[in-house]
């Protein structure tokens, strides 16, 4: 993504795309009433028939619409300036984003810092296109890793023969292997990812790797189970860690994880639901705070603006703060603790 702020006052912000994930940044930044100027199309109507013409406008935005693992983010509203001849001011629009679109986010009360920095933090990312590959003896998934999900490409049974036959099950279990390499490839070459993580316990594991060395980097790791357990297990743990340090998920399951070690631990040192994490704000006592996306666009004013004003102290003391994305199963967690949780640096 590229941004830059057009005004002293931070109210518009230039956007250009350059990535699926760069779309679930602007979709969690985007608010009810925000100006929105962009390219679009639209249906005009003649005695001669309908014909679509390409124009400029800016729409005020009622709601914004993502499908995960598509490339393009609706936001519909209504329009506010267009082509003066077409007298559109008023009447519904949908504009469509996609990738290598540049739009203008006009706020009238200017971008809140938490917004920014979730736009500057896309800025600097280097994208790690990643697939992960779980796999045991009963069964294989491969997955492509996103910044606000995990996209399944396929789940395999292995179906293996029994114990009984070892030669049988030994040439079953070599064809499997390959079939689920040649899956994981087809799936690498598709999204071009940069890696592939091979997760799982024993063996099966390592032959799966081996048949992927040589045609693209990958990474072994340790897991209790195979499929997408598997898959989910590495997000939390070693080598994904060192290889995808950057990637949303990989940091959303980190911060869970130890908010939950602390939490079974001290009590004392966590704080969870608004009004508490409110408190541990006001007493300058957090050091790590996890946001819900669905809490930072809530439909209750008086509840956003408490969150956005939990956000914004909590920077201002320095506390790490982490949005977490509502297509994710770290999302899930964090819901059922109010949507908002934090690691405080002190007892209370």
């Amino acid at each position: 993504m590229k941004a830059r702020l057009l005004d002293e006052k931070n109210r518009e912000l230039e956007v250009k795309i350059e990535s699926e994930d760069d779309l679930w940044v602007l979709y969690n930044v985007l608010e009810k009433g925000d100006v929105v100027k962009a390219w679009t199309t639209r249906e005009l109507k003649a005695d001669s028939g309908s014909r679509r013409k390409a124009m400029k406008i800016s729409l005020r935005m009622e709601r914004a619409e993502f499908q995960p693992f598509t490339t393009r983010l609706r936001i519909h509203g209504f329009i506010v300036e267009g082509p003066k001849e077409l007298d559109l001011e008023g009447q519904r629009h949908t504009v469509a984003v996609d990738v290598n679109d540049e739009v203008v986010i006009y706020r009238e009360d200017g971008w809140p810092s938490h917004a920014l920095a979730k736009i500057r933090e896309s800025c600097r990312r280097v994208s790690i296109k990643a697939l992960a590959v779980g796999v045991d003896y009963e069964e294989a998934a491969i997955a492509y890793l996103r910044d606000y999900g995990v996209e399944v490409i396929a789940e395999l049974p292995l179906n293996l023969p029994g114990k009984r036959d070892p030669e049988g099950r030994r040439r079953a279990l070599e064809a499997k292997v390959k079939e689920v390499a040649d899956v994981a490839l087809t799936a690498a070459d598709r999204f071009d990812v940069n890696v592939v993580v091979v997760a799982g316990p024993g063996f099966v594991k390592d032959m799966v790797a081996e048949e992927l060395e040589g045609k693209v980097k990958v990474y072994r790791e340790s897991a209790s189970d195979g499929g997408l357990r598997a898959v989910y297990e590495a997000l939390r743990r070693g080598v994904m860690v060192k290889v995808l340090r950057d990637h949303e998920l990989v940091e959303e399951e980190k911060l869970i994880e130890e908010f939950m070690y602390v939490l079974a631990k001290d009590e004392r040192r966590v704080a969870y639901s608004l009004g508490d994490v409110e408190a541990a704000v006001k007493m300058g006592a957090v050091e790590k705070l996890m946001v819900s996306s669905e809490l930072l666009r809530s439909l209750d004013e008086e509840e956003r603006r408490r969150v956005e004003e939990v956000v914004r102290e909590a920077e201002r003391l320095r506390a790490k703060v982490k949005v977490f994305s509502s297509m994710h199963e770290t999302h899930r967690r964090l819901k059922a603790l109010g949507g908002i949780a934090a690691i405080l640096r002190f007892r209370r």
